[in-house]
């Protein structure tokens, strides 16, 4: 994708998992060919920009030579597989996500929306429910998956080697059923309209607490250390990668492999309640040029009166590229700044102004 900066190019390593020696390689690549970092994006992606017209084609060669860019444009575009990190190797999440994505890739004639994704959610407990999905497995017992549609109480289970043949069932349900003509094309609308068979709603889904991501520190398989801004430099990813993989997520924090130490970077964050972990901030100006403002100088000009644990965001336009759930809102329009409180990008503003006191007082204000 162009963007005012030069071209954006995102990377879905396969199953969320990039290798140390693909780390390494991408670190060289970034530094050679785009902005030197890296953005972490809620779909559990990576994300570079300000790539030059000439520097692109080596730029894509270099990654696919590390195997970070698919063969067939049209199976990278289908594998959208978002899988918890906290899996096992050789466990049910690690297969089972292997195989939906491996499957996904076999259909080069199956047609589905841009941003339509699965949730691989199948550990002890789901991790994911917050995060965007339309299509998600779940754990229910010792073998069996909970298939089920995005904003739906309920779902179909099946054994766990028929999981991957019923996600796909479901997604053609969606299609055939006119769920790409139903306005944003997403399985949580389709669902809202009432067009989800029964078929689909047989077995409750079991109640979790949903929370916006795990406590950061050490894990059975790792680190999750949050990355602030989901902005990760060149030479940090290179030191991780010096030390082993890396696991991705839609919190915009990593999951590092081994029980290793990590190596200090300004980038981390350990503490949950540090206001830049729950922070989301669109690239801006000037890097795009549908932003009305530059989202991550105001951001970080804010940083002191955002409340500790609090979810916000801050963005140039009323897309929302960089959350789009609920939180609290500040939006960039033609006339300042708009507050919107507790709202997606989309939502009204409740406020209007260009005072940057104004706008820290709205954030005092917010409620803890």
């Amino acid at each position: 994708m162009r963007a005012a900066d030069g071209w954006v190019v995102r990377i879905k390593p396969w199953c969320g998992r990039v290798s140390g020696e693909q780390a390494l390689g991408l670190a060289a690549l970034v530094r050679h060919h785009a902005h030197p970092t890296v953005t972490l994006t809620q779909r559990a992606h990576l994300q570079l920009r300000g790539v030059s017209d000439a520097a692109l084609p080596a730029l894509q060669d270099g990654l696919r030579a590390l195997g970070l860019l698919d063969a067939d444009v049209r199976c990278e575009a289908r594998r959208n597989v978002l899988v918890q990190p906290f899996w096992q190797a050789g466990d049910d999440t690690a297969r089972l996500a292997d195989a939906l994505s491996t499957a996904l890739c076999a259909r080069p004639s199956w047609s589905l929306p841009a941003k339509f994704g699965f949730a691989v959610d199948a550990g002890q407990q789901p991790c994911l429910r917050a995060a965007s999905a339309d299509i998600r497995l779940e754990r229910v017992g010792t073998d069996a998956v909970l298939v089920r549609a995005d904003g739906a109480a309920a779902g179909c289970v099946v054994a766990m080697a028929d999981a991957v043949e019923a996600a796909l069932a479901l997604a053609d349900a969606f299609v055939r059923g006119g769920g790409i003509a139903s306005g944003r094309a997403r399985m949580a609308q389709w669902v809202r309209q009432g067009a989800l068979p029964q078929a689909w709603q047989t077995h409750p889904c079991a109640p979790s607490a949903t929370v916006d991501a795990p406590a950061l520190g050490p894990t059975p398989v790792g680190w999750l250390v949050g990355v602030a801004w989901g902005q990760l430099s060149a030479d940090t990813l290179a030191q991780l990668g010096s030390r082993s993989g890396l696991r991705l997520t839609p919190w915009r924090a990593l999951l590092c492999e081994g029980d290793e130490p990590l190596p200090a970077a300004p980038e981390w964050i350990w503490d949950d309640r540090d206001p830049r972990w729950r922070a989301a901030v669109c690239t801006g100006l000037p890097g795009c040029a549908q932003s009305a403002g530059d989202t991550q100088a105001l951001a970080r000009a804010l940083l002191p009166d955002v409340p500790r644990g609090v979810a916000w965001h801050v963005t140039g336009c009323a897309k929302g590229c960089a959350n789009a759930a609920a939180a609290w809102t500040v939006r960039l329009g033609p006339m300042g700044w708009e507050w919107l409180g507790w709202a997606r990008a989309r939502g009204a503003a409740l406020s209007v102004g260009e005072s940057l006191e104004a706008l820290r007082e709205c954030f005092r204000k917010i409620p803890t």
